[in-house]
């Protein structure tokens, strides 16, 4: 092999040796966009599943007032009733003094959450 070709050789092996760097630079480069891309998607699914939860928490925190309010209508709906009936039976008494949220206590009429009733039953009247 001849002066020239031995150069040659050595020309092509050095371009070939800076191709490969060259690719490997750019598969380098290209992974880095794939796992830039996935980071993206992924904070993107997280703000999306962020506001979602928001979302549920409101949901949620509706259906329970909507419970609360629910219970309150029956427990309403009851004592009318009641009232009504006590009414028919004893035309002669006055009822327009009961009230749903009050209580006796200590012989008076007060609201509910003026009393503290877990020292004593003013439900019980014996």
């Amino acid at each position: 092999m001849g002066r020239y070709e031995e150069l040659k050789a050595r020309e092509e092996a050095e371009q070939k040796k800076e191709k490969g760097v060259e690719i490997q630079k750019s598969l380098e480069l290209e992974r880095r966009l794939q796992a830039s891309r996935k980071l993206q998607k992924l904070e993107k699914d997280k703000t999306e599943l962020e506001a979602r939860l928001v979302e549920l928490f409101g949901e949620k925190k509706k259906a329970e007032e909507s419970k609360e309010d629910h219970g309150y209508d029956m427990m309403a709906a009851g004592f009318e009733r009641a009232r009504k009936q006590a009414q028919f039976f004893f035309p002669e008494l006055k009822f327009d003094k009961l009230d749903l949220i009050k209580v006796v206590h200590n012989g008076t009429l007060v609201d509910d959450d003026e009393v503290d009733l877990e020292g004593g039953n003013d439900y019980d009247p014996e």
